[in-house]
Protein backbone atom coordinates (compact mmCIF):
# COMPACT_ATOMS: atom_id res chain seq x y z
CA UNK A 1 0.00 0.00 0.00
CA UNK A 2 2.75 2.42 0.92
CA UNK A 3 4.39 1.91 -2.45
CA UNK A 4 1.21 2.90 -4.29
CA UNK A 5 1.09 6.17 -2.34
CA UNK A 6 4.47 7.26 -3.73
CA UNK A 7 3.34 8.25 -7.26
CA UNK A 8 0.11 9.69 -5.84
CA UNK A 9 2.12 11.94 -3.53
CA UNK A 10 4.44 12.92 -6.36
CA UNK A 11 1.50 14.00 -8.53
CA UNK A 12 -0.40 15.67 -5.69
CA UNK A 13 2.55 17.91 -4.83
CA UNK A 14 1.97 19.71 -8.12
CA UNK A 15 -1.31 21.01 -6.68
CA UNK A 16 -0.77 21.13 -2.91
CA UNK A 17 1.92 22.35 -0.58
CA UNK A 18 3.35 19.68 1.72
CA UNK A 19 1.42 20.60 4.87
CA UNK A 20 -1.77 21.18 2.90
CA UNK A 21 -1.54 17.67 1.44
CA UNK A 22 -0.77 16.13 4.83
CA UNK A 23 -3.63 18.04 6.47
CA UNK A 24 -6.23 16.99 3.90
CA UNK A 25 -5.11 13.35 3.76
CA UNK A 26 -5.12 13.05 7.54
CA UNK A 27 -8.46 14.83 7.73
CA UNK A 28 -9.97 12.04 5.64
CA UNK A 29 -8.04 9.44 7.67
CA UNK A 30 -9.32 10.83 10.96
CA UNK A 31 -12.93 11.01 9.76
CA UNK A 32 -12.79 7.44 8.39
CA UNK A 33 -11.31 6.06 11.62
CA UNK A 34 -13.78 8.07 13.69
CA UNK A 35 -16.68 6.44 11.84
CA UNK A 36 -15.11 3.00 12.33
CA UNK A 37 -14.60 3.70 16.03
CA UNK A 38 -18.31 4.55 16.43
CA UNK A 39 -19.08 0.92 15.65
CA UNK A 40 -15.86 -0.61 16.94
CA UNK A 41 -15.87 1.18 20.30
CA UNK A 42 -13.49 3.67 21.88
CA UNK A 43 -10.39 2.99 23.93
CA UNK A 44 -9.08 6.16 25.57
CA UNK A 45 -5.65 4.73 26.41
CA UNK A 46 -4.98 3.69 22.81
CA UNK A 47 -6.12 7.07 21.49
CA UNK A 48 -3.83 8.89 23.95
CA UNK A 49 -0.88 6.63 22.99
CA UNK A 50 -1.50 7.49 19.34
CA UNK A 51 -1.66 11.21 20.15
CA UNK A 52 1.64 11.02 22.02
CA UNK A 53 3.33 9.37 19.05
CA UNK A 54 1.85 11.74 16.46
CA UNK A 55 4.70 14.34 16.59
CA UNK A 56 7.19 11.68 15.50
CA UNK A 57 4.77 10.46 12.86
CA UNK A 58 4.31 14.01 11.57
CA UNK A 59 8.07 14.47 11.09
CA UNK A 60 8.33 11.16 9.22
CA UNK A 61 5.32 11.91 7.00
CA UNK A 62 6.51 15.45 6.30
CA UNK A 63 10.00 14.34 5.29
CA UNK A 64 8.77 11.50 3.08
CA UNK A 65 6.21 13.81 1.44
CA UNK A 66 8.80 16.51 0.89
CA UNK A 67 11.22 13.99 -0.62
CA UNK A 68 8.70 12.28 -2.91
CA UNK A 69 10.10 12.30 -6.41
CA UNK A 70 13.59 13.26 -5.31
CA UNK A 71 14.93 10.58 -2.99
CA UNK A 72 18.57 9.89 -3.69
CA UNK A 73 20.61 6.78 -3.04
CA UNK A 74 22.19 8.17 0.12
CA UNK A 75 18.82 9.23 1.52
CA UNK A 76 17.31 5.82 0.75
CA UNK A 77 20.28 4.08 2.35
CA UNK A 78 20.45 6.19 5.49
CA UNK A 79 16.71 6.45 6.15
CA UNK A 80 16.36 2.66 6.02
CA UNK A 81 19.50 1.99 8.07
CA UNK A 82 17.44 2.02 11.27
CA UNK A 83 17.00 -1.69 10.57
CA UNK A 84 20.61 -2.31 11.70
CA UNK A 85 20.07 -0.89 15.23
CA UNK A 86 16.89 -2.97 15.43
CA UNK A 87 18.92 -6.10 14.68
CA UNK A 88 21.44 -5.10 17.36
CA UNK A 89 18.62 -4.64 19.88
CA UNK A 90 17.19 -7.99 18.86
CA UNK A 91 20.59 -9.57 19.58
CA UNK A 92 20.81 -7.86 22.97
CA UNK A 93 17.37 -9.14 23.92
CA UNK A 94 17.68 -12.69 22.56
CA UNK A 95 21.47 -13.24 22.54
CA UNK A 96 21.13 -14.72 19.11
CA UNK A 97 22.03 -13.40 15.64
CA UNK A 98 19.37 -14.16 13.05
CA UNK A 99 21.37 -14.78 9.88
CA UNK A 100 18.50 -14.17 7.48
CA UNK A 101 17.75 -10.78 9.09
CA UNK A 102 21.37 -9.77 8.69
CA UNK A 103 21.62 -10.91 5.05
CA UNK A 104 18.28 -9.33 4.17
CA UNK A 105 19.22 -6.00 5.77
CA UNK A 106 22.64 -5.72 4.11
CA UNK A 107 21.39 -6.66 0.65
CA UNK A 108 18.33 -4.43 1.00
CA UNK A 109 20.37 -1.37 1.97
CA UNK A 110 22.78 -1.99 -0.90
CA UNK A 111 19.90 -2.34 -3.34
CA UNK A 112 18.25 0.88 -2.16
CA UNK A 113 21.49 2.80 -2.56
CA UNK A 114 22.00 1.53 -6.10
CA UNK A 115 18.38 1.92 -7.20
CA UNK A 116 18.03 5.60 -6.34
CA UNK A 117 20.86 7.34 -8.14
CA UNK A 118 20.93 10.66 -9.96
CA UNK A 119 19.21 12.75 -7.28
CA UNK A 120 20.55 15.32 -4.86
CA UNK A 121 21.00 14.00 -1.35
CA UNK A 122 20.90 15.63 2.05
CA UNK A 123 22.82 13.78 4.74
CA UNK A 124 20.97 15.68 7.47
CA UNK A 125 17.53 14.75 6.18
CA UNK A 126 18.65 11.14 5.78
CA UNK A 127 19.96 10.96 9.35
CA UNK A 128 16.82 12.58 10.73
CA UNK A 129 14.65 10.07 8.89
CA UNK A 130 16.72 7.18 10.23
CA UNK A 131 16.39 8.40 13.82
CA UNK A 132 12.65 9.05 13.49
CA UNK A 133 12.02 5.64 11.92
CA UNK A 134 14.03 3.95 14.67
CA UNK A 135 12.26 5.77 17.51
CA UNK A 136 8.84 5.20 15.97
CA UNK A 137 9.39 1.45 15.51
CA UNK A 138 10.87 0.93 18.98
CA UNK A 139 7.97 2.78 20.61
CA UNK A 140 5.44 0.71 18.67
CA UNK A 141 7.22 -2.50 19.71
CA UNK A 142 7.01 -1.52 23.39
CA UNK A 143 3.46 -0.24 23.47
CA UNK A 144 1.28 -2.92 24.97
CA UNK A 145 -2.45 -3.45 25.35
CA UNK A 146 -3.55 -1.09 22.60
CA UNK A 147 -6.51 -1.25 20.29
CA UNK A 148 -5.00 -0.75 16.84
CA UNK A 149 -7.94 1.13 15.32
CA UNK A 150 -8.10 3.60 18.20
CA UNK A 151 -4.32 3.94 18.26
CA UNK A 152 -4.14 4.85 14.57
CA UNK A 153 -7.11 7.18 15.08
CA UNK A 154 -5.27 9.05 17.84
CA UNK A 155 -2.10 9.21 15.74
CA UNK A 156 -4.04 10.52 12.74
CA UNK A 157 -5.82 13.13 14.85
CA UNK A 158 -2.55 14.39 16.33
CA UNK A 159 -0.83 14.49 12.93
CA UNK A 160 -3.83 16.36 11.49
CA UNK A 161 -3.66 19.04 14.19
CA UNK A 162 0.11 19.51 13.85
CA UNK A 163 0.04 19.74 10.06
CA UNK A 164 -2.84 22.24 10.17
CA UNK A 165 -0.96 24.44 12.63
CA UNK A 166 2.08 24.33 10.32
CA UNK A 167 0.18 25.71 7.31
CA UNK A 168 1.28 29.26 6.66
CA UNK A 169 -2.11 30.39 5.42
CA UNK A 170 -4.89 28.00 6.53
CA UNK A 171 -7.56 30.02 4.70
CA UNK A 172 -5.93 29.12 1.37
CA UNK A 173 -6.62 25.46 2.01
CA UNK A 174 -10.10 25.74 0.55
CA UNK A 175 -8.72 26.89 -2.83
CA UNK A 176 -7.58 23.39 -3.78
CA UNK A 177 -10.76 21.47 -3.01
CA UNK A 178 -11.24 20.55 -6.69
CA UNK A 179 -8.54 17.89 -6.36
CA UNK A 180 -9.65 16.16 -3.19
CA UNK A 181 -9.33 12.72 -4.77
CA UNK A 182 -5.55 12.89 -4.21
CA UNK A 183 -5.71 13.27 -0.39
CA UNK A 184 -8.69 10.93 -0.26
CA UNK A 185 -6.73 8.12 -1.93
CA UNK A 186 -3.65 8.89 0.17
CA UNK A 187 -5.77 8.71 3.31
CA UNK A 188 -6.51 5.07 2.56
CA UNK A 189 -3.40 3.70 0.83
CA UNK A 190 -0.89 5.97 2.58
CA UNK A 191 -2.27 6.35 6.08
CA UNK A 192 -5.07 4.15 7.41
CA UNK A 193 -4.37 0.75 5.85
CA UNK A 194 -0.52 0.82 6.00
CA UNK A 195 -0.42 1.95 9.64
CA UNK A 196 -2.96 -0.62 10.79
CA UNK A 197 -1.02 -3.36 9.01
CA UNK A 198 2.33 -2.06 10.34
CA UNK A 199 1.18 -1.98 13.97
CA UNK A 200 -0.44 -5.41 13.70
CA UNK A 201 2.61 -6.97 12.03
CA UNK A 202 4.90 -5.65 14.78
CA UNK A 203 2.70 -7.43 17.30
CA UNK A 204 2.72 -10.64 15.25
CA UNK A 205 6.28 -10.97 13.86
CA UNK A 206 8.31 -8.32 15.67
CA UNK A 207 9.90 -5.00 14.67
CA UNK A 208 12.89 -6.36 12.70
CA UNK A 209 10.99 -8.58 10.30
CA UNK A 210 8.22 -5.99 9.99
CA UNK A 211 10.72 -3.29 9.05
CA UNK A 212 12.45 -5.51 6.52
CA UNK A 213 9.16 -6.60 4.99
CA UNK A 214 7.76 -3.07 4.80
CA UNK A 215 10.93 -1.87 3.09
CA UNK A 216 10.00 -4.16 0.21
CA UNK A 217 7.43 -1.55 -0.76
CA UNK A 218 10.31 -0.24 -2.89
CA UNK A 219 9.21 -2.71 -5.57
CA UNK A 220 5.56 -1.66 -5.50
CA UNK A 221 6.52 2.03 -5.53
CA UNK A 222 8.75 1.54 -8.58
CA UNK A 223 6.12 -0.47 -10.43
CA UNK A 224 3.33 1.95 -9.51
CA UNK A 225 5.48 4.83 -10.77
CA UNK A 226 5.93 3.38 -14.27
CA UNK A 227 3.50 5.91 -15.83
CA UNK A 228 5.67 8.80 -14.62
CA UNK A 229 9.19 7.34 -14.62
CA UNK A 230 11.19 4.39 -15.91
CA UNK A 231 12.41 1.49 -13.82
CA UNK A 232 16.07 1.65 -12.74
CA UNK A 233 18.21 -0.59 -14.94
CA UNK A 234 21.00 -1.41 -12.50
CA UNK A 235 21.12 -5.24 -12.56
CA UNK A 236 23.20 -5.50 -9.38
CA UNK A 237 20.54 -3.57 -7.47
CA UNK A 238 17.79 -5.92 -8.60
CA UNK A 239 19.87 -8.98 -7.72
CA UNK A 240 20.50 -7.61 -4.23
CA UNK A 241 16.81 -6.83 -3.81
CA UNK A 242 15.88 -10.36 -4.88
CA UNK A 243 18.37 -11.83 -2.37
CA UNK A 244 16.91 -9.62 0.34
CA UNK A 245 13.40 -10.85 -0.36
CA UNK A 246 14.42 -14.51 -0.56
CA UNK A 247 16.46 -14.37 2.63
CA UNK A 248 13.37 -13.25 4.54
CA UNK A 249 11.53 -16.39 3.47
CA UNK A 250 14.34 -18.94 3.71
CA UNK A 251 15.74 -19.99 7.06
CA UNK A 252 19.52 -19.98 6.64
CA UNK A 253 20.27 -21.63 9.96
CA UNK A 254 20.54 -25.42 9.93
CA UNK A 255 19.63 -25.66 13.58
CA UNK A 256 16.03 -26.60 12.76
CA UNK A 257 17.22 -29.36 10.43
CA UNK A 258 19.76 -30.84 12.81
CA UNK A 259 17.66 -30.48 15.92
CA UNK A 260 16.48 -33.77 17.39
CA UNK A 261 12.77 -34.45 17.09
CA UNK A 262 10.99 -33.38 20.24
CA UNK A 263 7.98 -34.95 21.82
CA UNK A 264 4.78 -32.97 21.62
CA UNK A 265 2.30 -33.15 24.45
CA UNK A 266 -1.43 -33.36 23.75
CA UNK A 267 -4.16 -33.26 26.37
CA UNK A 268 -6.90 -35.50 25.01
CA UNK A 269 -10.14 -36.83 26.46
CA UNK A 270 -9.78 -40.63 26.74
CA UNK A 271 -12.40 -43.04 27.90
CA UNK A 272 -11.02 -45.29 30.60
CA UNK A 273 -12.76 -48.55 31.33
CA UNK A 274 -12.76 -50.15 34.69
CA UNK A 275 -9.95 -52.58 35.13
CA UNK A 276 -8.02 -51.34 32.12
CA UNK A 277 -5.03 -50.48 34.28
CA UNK A 278 -4.42 -50.39 37.95
CA UNK A 279 -3.32 -46.78 37.94
CA UNK A 280 -6.22 -45.49 35.78
CA UNK A 281 -9.05 -47.37 37.40
CA UNK A 282 -11.45 -44.41 37.60
CA UNK A 283 -14.13 -44.96 34.93
CA UNK A 284 -15.76 -42.32 32.71
CA UNK A 285 -13.73 -39.73 30.84
CA UNK A 286 -10.55 -38.04 31.92
CA UNK A 287 -7.97 -35.63 30.44
CA UNK A 288 -4.60 -37.30 30.04
CA UNK A 289 -1.33 -35.99 28.63
CA UNK A 290 0.07 -38.13 25.83
CA UNK A 291 3.59 -37.61 24.47
CA UNK A 292 3.71 -38.00 20.70
CA UNK A 293 6.63 -37.72 18.35
CA UNK A 294 5.33 -35.49 15.52
CA UNK A 295 7.54 -37.27 12.99
CA UNK A 296 5.79 -40.61 13.72
CA UNK A 297 2.27 -39.52 12.83
CA UNK A 298 0.76 -41.15 9.75
CA UNK A 299 -2.42 -39.67 8.32
CA UNK A 300 -4.94 -41.86 6.55
CA UNK A 301 -7.97 -40.51 4.70
CA UNK A 302 -10.83 -40.37 7.12
CA UNK A 303 -8.67 -41.51 10.05
CA UNK A 304 -5.67 -40.49 12.10
CA UNK A 305 -3.28 -43.22 13.03
CA UNK A 306 -0.58 -42.70 15.62
CA UNK A 307 2.36 -45.07 15.48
Amino acid sequence: MGGVSYPMTYLALRLFHVNELITLSYLFSTVALLIVSLFHGYDEKSIIDGLLLSPINYVIVYLYTELSGGVGGLTALMSSSYIIPLIVLDYVNNRNVNARYLVSAITLLGALYLLFQGYNDSIYVALLLMVMNLVYTIVLARVNDIDITNFVFGQSLGTLLISYLMIRNPSALTLSLDYLYYPLILALVGNVIPYILYVESIRQIGPVETSLTSSMETISSLIASLPIQQLPTNPVAWVLLAISILSLNVELSRSNVLRRPQLMSYRLPIQVNEGSTSSLNMGGFGNHVILINPHLITRIIGKRKVI
